[in-house]
């Protein structure tokens, strides 16, 4: 008898609103994150291009507000891993980005964190894909280089991500990822964050 064994996985949680069903502060938020490319007060860490705010926390009160209105999602993001303790998510920062035609985002990763997130503004059409790599660094050698019939996650290199506005991406912080580069004549907007997962303090 044979048996198929799949013991390690890794998750990318995605959520999407839609425009009908988009959280109360989107629209606060595409608004500050214009605000703040125009102000041009930013950081260049993983963007080729385009606009990357410095980071914010939840003493900003529309982070406070976007925060919680997320929590729910993320707390069910988090159950898969089914822990044996109580506790709580902690946004470590968060911060805004904007690619314009031709910005892209160089591979990278959010290494320390617990768990990332984006959240989408604006995608315009052609405005880059979000692509993961496999976090087995063997899948890039020899076997996995022959072509293949069609692609599973037993031999992907990568995985795909078409953004939608409203769409909630959640994923484990130390995940390799990039985005593509905006083909688009129109800004693609989005939000990065970063939390962590702790035992809950009961003092």
């Amino acid at each position: 008898m044979i048996e198929q064994h799949t013991p390690f996985s890794t998750t990318i949680f995605t959520t999407n609103f839609g425009k009908d069903k988009l959280f109360k502060s989107h629209q606060e938020l595409t608004d500050k994150a214009y605000s703040l490319e125009k102000e041009n007060q930013g950081n260049s860490i993983s963007n080729a291009g385009g606009f990357q705010s410095t980071h914010f926390d939840m003493k900003t009160p529309l982070i406070h507000k976007f925060w919680f209105e997320i929590l729910p999602i993320i707390q069910q993001y988090v159950n898969l891993y089914k822990l044996g303790y109580n506790y709580d998510t902690n946004l470590i920062s968060l911060w805004f980005n904007i690619n314009r035609k031709y910005n892209y985002n160089y591979k990278h990763n959010h290494l320390g964190a617990s768990f990332s997130g984006i959240y989408y503004l604006d995608t315009p059409k052609d405005s880059g894909n979000l692509i993961f790599d496999n976090p087995d660094k063997f899948t890039g050698l020899g076997f996995y280089n022959n072509p293949m019939g069609s692609y599973n996650p037993f031999n992907s290199q990568s995985y795909s991500i078409n953004p939608k506005k409203g769409m909630l991406v959640l994923f484990l912080g130390h995940l390799d990822h990039y985005v593509e580069m905006n083909n688009s004549e129109e800004p693609r907007a989005s939000i990065a964050f970063n939390f962590d997962v702790n035992e809950e303090n009961n003092e």
